[in-house]
């Protein structure tokens, strides 16, 4: 039987068939009204390449990527592969599946010219081993209400959003939150109605229907709603799902919104960039408790390209020997680099640095110190000061984040 597996492009004819195995492996619901969204995204074949793997009639494995494009630091940006919707049934574990769709991917991804592939990782420990760093790492803060806030705004400035504006105007938020920050992918106008508009009752996690709220043309928020009560007194919970502003007055009135939401005692908000003005907007900053959440992973499929790409802090050169066990961007590079720009060139020179691909795609975009790596052994320094004049070099004013997994 194992003989017959074989990773394919999805044929037609199979969208909802493969939507519907890859919501199994994920252990989410598989009636239709899930299924339903995601339909619209299988069916752009040139965007969105689904890879399946049959058992005579069963699909028991499946990849997805999507081209995008990924921002930079310094506001460029750079094609990028986006996986997604990576699964394999219980049945069929073990086979060499999981790596057979990853660089059957890969390999398309490369042959597109996309010199880079990001995606979030439903389990931490797996991506690592296909080149893949935590390039974006993310927080979540659970607050505690009531919540006193430091220098309160005009709670005014918040309106309810109709699906409709929330498409007209929230990409050009989006928009501006690309020049500003490094890690943050495009959306496209399917991409909007999957993220905000699309609200099966299976994604709701016993939660209301998805709210939708903006300062117009300046920030958007949507948050969902549990109905609770403990002794006699409310227990309900907000859970944030996205909160993107263009300004700091904005993003302070939309958290009030989320933090002062009637019959609640506590706001939950994954996904968030470590430096953003949270916890600083409250007037006791420990009721937001603070855990590590799940990074964006990047994996570096065009090296030269990928760091000539960005902007950087400071001028100066290194030369980073890095070693990539699963493809073919092994070699050591000499980058040279300055805020007008960035020439990268393979040499025979003693490194200055030496990295495996997945540290080299991690420290890429700034998320990441080359000197907390270097202390934790990921990265050998050969000659002293690298790493932290590395961390000069890749210095960002904001830190990588996207607002949304995908």
């Amino acid at each position: 039987m194992g003989a017959t597996l074989r990773v394919e492009r999805l044929a037609e004819g199979e969208d909802r068939a493969w939507a519907r195995a890859m919501l199994r492996h994920f252990h989410d619901d598989e009636g239709d009204e899930a299924v339903e969204p995601w339909l619209p995204l299988i069916a752009d074949r040139q965007r969105y390449r689904a890879w399946a793997v049959h058992d005579g009639d069963a699909i028991v494995a499946n990849a997805a990527a999507y081209a995008t494009t990924l921002s930079l630091p310094g506001g460029d940006t750079l094609p990028c592969a986006a996986v997604t919707a990576v699964g394999v049934a219980q049945t069929h574990r073990r086979r060499g599946l999981l790596r057979r769709l990853m660089t059957t991917l890969l390999d398309d991804a490369a042959s597109r010219g996309e010199p880079v592939a990001a995606l979030f990782a439903s389990e931490s420990a797996i991506y690592g081993r296909f080149g893949f760093g935590p390039s974006a790492p993310e927080v979540r803060y659970r607050l505690t209400r009531p919540v006193a806030w430091r220098d309160p705004v005009d709670p005014r400035l918040v309106t309810a959003a109709t699906p409709d504006e929330a498409l007209a105007q929230w990409p050009a938020i989006h928009g501006a939150l690309r020049s500003t920050r490094g890690g943050v992918l495009d959306r496209n106008a399917d991409d909007w109605r999957f993220g905000v508009v699309a609200d099966p009752g299976a994604w709701r996690g016993g939660a209301s229907a998805r709210r939708l709220v903006h300062v117009p043309g300046r920030g958007y928020a949507t948050y969902r709603v549990t109905a609770d009560f403990a002794d006699g007194l409310p227990a309900g919970e907000v859970r944030v799902g996205e909160l993107v502003a263009t300004d700091p007055e904005a993003e302070a009135a939309l958290w009030q919104h989320v933090g002062d939401v009637d019959l609640t005692t506590t706001v939950l908000a994954g996904g968030r960039p470590p430096d953003e003005a949270l916890p600083a907007l409250l007037a006791d900053p420990l009721r937001a408790r603070t855990a590590v959440d799940g990074p964006l992973y990047t994996r570096l499929l065009d090296v030269p390209t990928a760091l000539a790409a960005r902007a950087y802090a400071t001028t100066d050169g290194l030369t980073l020997a890095i070693t990539d066990g699963d493809r073919d961007q092994s070699g050591t590079y000499q980058l040279d680099a300055g805020p007008d720009g960035a020439a990268v060139t393979v040499v025979d020179d003693d490194p200055d640095l030496s990295l495996p691909i997945d540290v080299a795609a991690a420290l890429w975009l700034g998320g990441v110190r080359a000197t907390q790596l270097r202390d934790a052994r990921q990265l050998v320094e050969h000659r002293p000061g690298s790493a932290a004049r590395l961390d000069r070099l890749l210095g960002v004013e904001r830190l990588p984040w996207t607002p949304f997994e995908f």
